[in-house]
């Protein structure tokens, strides 16, 4: 399904230096594997190979293959990617504070559906039902995350990347959340996920670490 060759990445710092996040990383996930932790000291670059993978990072070098497709460097055509074919869990959640829990997953329901039946459904399979108009900013880390996740789903991803997902969450409901990846993924899905969390990486098929500006299986 995803192909990164040659990968490189660098930003230009304050002090006018360059600093190189990437340099010849490549990564292609192996037949079989259907979780995948990425894992890497701080600062070593998990959130960035995220998105560029999900296509909010177009400024890089290499090549970034997708089902077999070349994607473009473009903000609009990786917009129109995600829309489709990717779902994505920001560290924290990120949610629209100013809106409902509801409001919040229907932003991705795709067209021609009905956005309020399929939002309730994703938000019932999450563990809030009875939450839906709760307002974003009312919710709990976890209810937060939950909504995060019932947002992903609603598009019915083929690729789901989820940054720090269980970060700041107790066991109980990271056991929870995992729970919620191991459906998609009987759905088909590949679940990418960048954790500093042991538990969480045990819990994937395979271990990826960031070493050196690149990507080695561990």
């Amino acid at each position: 399904m995803i192909e990164m060759r040659d990968l490189s990445k660098s930003y230009i710092e304050r002090n006018g230096e360059e600093r190189r996040v990437f340099e010849g990383l490549s990564f292609s996930p192996e037949k079989g594997e259907r979780s995948i932790a990425i894992t890497g000291r701080s600062g070593a670059g998990k959130t960035t190979l995220l998105r560029i993978i999900a296509g909010l990072d177009v400024q890089y070098g290499g090549e970034y293959w997708l089902d077999g497709g070349l994607q473009e460097k473009s903000l609009r055509a990786m917009a129109k990617v995600r829309r489709e074919r990717i779902g994505v869990v920001p560290q924290d959640g990120m949610l629209l504070g100013d809106r409902s829990a509801i409001e919040n997953v229907k932003i991705a329901v795709p067209p021609k559906c009905d956005k309020v039946v399929v939002a309730t459904a994703c938000l019932e399979r999450v563990g809030l039902h009875g939450r839906e108009k709760a307002s974003a900013r009312k919710l709990s880390g976890g209810e937060a995350q939950r909504v995060a996740i019932a947002r992903a789903m609603a598009k019915k991803p083929k690729l789901l990347l989820a940054d720090e997902p269980t970060a700041s969450l107790d066991e109980r409901t990271e056991r929870d959340i995992l729970g919620l990846f191991d459906t998609l993924i009987g759905e088909g899905a590949l679940v990418i996920v960048a954790t500093h969390n042991e538990a969480v990486a045990s819990w994937c098929d395979s271990r990826y670490r960031i070493e050196e500006r690149r990507l080695v299986r561990v």
